[in-house]
C-alpha cells in the first residue's frame, strides 16, 4: 500500500467497514429472531404443559418359567414438555407383537403396535446365501413414547404370539 494514492486506502477501508458493518448487522438480526422465537415457544409450552407432554416408559419383559407366560415390569418414566411431530406407525412385519393401549378417563383413545421385545429375527450371510434366523430372548427392555393429554390415565399392554389370540400383560397407571 506504499506506492497507492491515500484516497484509494481509505475507499478500501471504507468498503471493508460496510462489510463488517452490514455483518453485524445480520448476525443481530438473526440472533434476535432466534431469541423471540424460543421465548414464544418456552411460554406457549408453559402454558401447555399439560395439554402437550411426551411421557417415555422403559420397561422389562421377561418369561416367567413357573407360570409359563411373560411378564412386563415398569422400570421408569420421563415425562418431557413437547408434541411428537410424525405419529405415523406403519405396519409391523412380524408374528409375534405388542399391541399398546392408551386410555383417557377409561376410554381407549389409542392404540400402538409394536414388534415383540422376546422374539428377534437376525439375518447373516451364510456363505454366498443371506439366511434369516429368529431368536427367542429370555428377557429384554424396551421403551414406548407416548403423546400425552393431561387426562390420560392408563396403558394396557398385550401380546400376541405366533397363532394365538391376544393376551394381557399388564396395566400401568400413569
Amino acid at each position: 500500500m506504499k506506492n497507492m494514492p491515500d484516497c484509494m486506502c481509505t475507499d478500501i477501508v471504507r468498503y471493508y467497514m460496510v462489510k463488517i458493518r452490514t455483518l453485524l448487522l445480520l448476525s443481530i438480526l438473526l440472533t434476535s429472531c432466534g431469541l423471540t422465537k424460543r421465548t414464544e415457544n418456552n411460554t406457549g409450552n408453559i402454558q401447555n404443559e399439560d395439554n402437550n407432554s411426551i411421557v417415555f416408559l422403559v420397561l422389562k419383559i421377561s418369561k416367567d418359567s413357573i407360570q409359563k407366560k411373560n411378564v412386563i415390569e415398569f422400570v421408569s418414566k420421563t415425562k418431557s414438555v413437547g408434541k411428537i411431530k410424525n405419529d405415523y406407525q406403519g405396519l409391523i412385519d412380524s408374528e409375534n407383537y405388542l399391541t399398546i393401549d392408551l386410555y383417557e378417563q377409561d376410554k381407549l383413545i389409542k392404540t400402538i403396535v409394536i414388534p415383540h421385545p422376546l422374539y428377534k429375527s437376525v439375518e447373516y450371510l451364510d456363505g454366498n446365501t443371506l439366511t434369516t434366523k429368529s431368536i427367542e430372548l429370555n428377557k429384554e427392555e424396551f421403551f414406548i413414547r407416548l403423546q400425552m393429554k393431561d387426562n390420560s390415565n392408563k396403558i394396557r399392554i398385550s401380546e400376541t404370539l405366533k397363532n394365538t389370540i391376544p393376551k394381557e400383560l399388564t396395566t400401568i397407571k400413569l
